[in-house]
């Protein structure tokens, strides 16, 4: 579980509708938060830093692996390992964020007292009305193979485009994008900071890799 920094193929997810695995992705979530909630003690075993003080199979229970990271411009981190067992699995990243506002009054959550304008983009979803300026975030993920080779990458500015995600008691989620059809293996996330976001530390961001689900068919 050692954390290790470092520094094309074109990317196939990129010509699949979003909505499509976004869609499954969230799915996959909820089923997970439905099976938490229906009286079942589990806590998913999540992949994590050593010594991260954040409960991430709590906090962020749909994924496989949830790793502190810094929004900082030139900031990388590369993940420890996770396994891919086949071509079928389809993978969402995520970036998650430690809600604060959980017991805060509901007439209290605005003007930047409510944790989702800083993490939603300007105007997107259900943000209520926010009298802050958000930062935003602005970061690339590759995918490393064990031996090091990029096999895909991700760029992802939520000022210019907007994401799904999730909305949790304990958590804020916001999709990055997904990947999918590689081949067995041991693999790493490569994550480049592209500005700076330090107005978000107090969130306490992780990057995610969300449990894989599964299709049948190509997303060619």
């Amino acid at each position: 579980m050692n954390t290790t920094n470092h520094p094309r193929r074109s990317f196939a997810w990129r010509r699949t509708p979003r909505g499509n695995w976004r869609a499954v992705a969230m799915a996959l979530a909820l089923g997970v938060s439905i099976n938490l909630l229906g009286g079942c003690a589990f806590t998913p075993t999540v992949l994590t830093t050593p010594g991260n003080p954040v409960p991430v199979g709590e906090v962020f229970p749909a994924a496989l692996l949830a790793e502190p990271i810094q929004l900082r411009a030139g900031y990388v981190h590369t993940t420890q390992p996770f396994q891919i067992k086949g071509p079928k699995e389809r993978w969402a990243v995520a970036l998650g964020f430690v809600r604060t506002d959980t017991n805060r009054p509901i007439e209290k959550k605005v003007d930047g007292a409510y944790d989702v304008c800083w993490t939603d983009a300007p105007g997107e979803g259900f943000r209520p009305k926010c009298n802050i300026t958000t930062p935003g975030f602005s970061l690339r993920w590759e995918l490393l193979r064990e031996d090091g080779k990029m096999v895909t990458q991700y760029k992802h500015d939520n000022l210019v485009e907007r994401s799904g995600g999730t909305y949790g008691a304990t958590a804020i989620t916001r999709t990055l994008s997904g990947f999918g059809d590689q081949g067995v293996g041991s693999y790493r996330l490569r994550v480049i900071v592209l500005r700076d976001g330090k107005e978000l530390d107090f969130l306490k961001p992780h990057i995610l890799v969300n449990r894989p689900f599964f299709s049948s068919r190509s997303i060619e």
